[in-house]
C-alpha cells in the first residue's frame, strides 16, 4: 500500500534494501580477514616471519571495509530518493483529496491541523522508507551472516548462538494465562 505512492521509484526502494544487505555482508568480511590473520600468526608463533599473508589479508580487510561503506552509502541514496518522492506523492494526493472535500468539512476541521497531520504522516513514512527499512534489512542480514559464519567456523558455537537467539525471542512472547 505504502509503495503504491512511490510510483516509478518503487524499484529504488528494493535496490536500496538489497544494497543494504550487501553492505552488511561486506562489513563483516574484515572481521573474517582479521580472524585469518590471527589464526596464521598463532600457527607460526613465535616465528612471526613465517606468516607471509598477513599484509595481504590486512589490505583485503581494508578494501572490504571501504566497499561496505560505499555500498551502504549507495543504499541510503536509493532509499532516500525513493522516500522523498513517496512522501511528496503522499502530500500531493492528500492535498488533492482535501481540495475535493465540501467547504462545510472545514467548519469542523481546521485546515492548518489537517495540513499538519498530513505533513507529519508523510514525514513518518519518509523516515520509515529512508532509514528504518534499510536498517532492518541490514540487521536481519547480519544476524543470518553471523550464524552462518559461526556454524562454518565451529558448528557447536553456531548452534549455541542460534539456541540463545531462539530463547531470547521466546522470552519476548506473551504468556497465555
Amino acid at each position: 500500500m505504502l509503495l503504491g505512492y512511490a510510483g516509478n521509484y518503487k524499484a529504488l526502494t528494493f535496490l536500496g534494501l538489497t544494497l543494504s544487505g550487501i553492505a552488511m555482508v561486506l562489513g563483516m568480511l574484515p572481521y573474517i580477514c582479521v580472524w585469518i590473520v590471527a589464526r596464521d600468526l598463532i600457527a607460526v608463533a613465535p616465528d612471526w616471519a613465517k606468516a607471509s599473508a598477513v599484509g595481504k589479508y590486512g589490505w583485503w580487510a581494508f578494501g572490504f571495509a571501504i566497499a561496505g561503506i560505499a555500498v551502504y552509502f549507495l543504499a541510503l541514496m536509493c532509499t532516500h530518493l525513493a522516500a522523498f518522492c513517496t512522501a511528496s506523492n503522499i502530500r500531493k494526493q492528500g492535498m488533492s483529496h482535501l481540495m475535493k472535500t465540501p467547504l462545510g468539512f472545514f467548519d469542523y476541521n481546521a485546515s492548518g491541523l489537517l495540513r499538519n497531520r498530513l505533513d507529519g504522516a508523510a514525514s513518518e513514512k519518509e523516515t520509515l522508507l529512508a532509514h528504518n527499512l534499510a536498517d532492518i534489512v541490514g540487521s536481519v542480514t547480519m544476524f543470518i551472516e553471523m550464524i552462518v559464519i559461526m556454524v562454518a567456523f565451529d558448528w557447536r558455537m553456531g548452534v549455541a548462538c542460534l539456541l540463545a537467539a531462539v530463547c531470547s525471542i521466546l522470552g519476548f512472547l506473551p504468556c497465555s494465562p
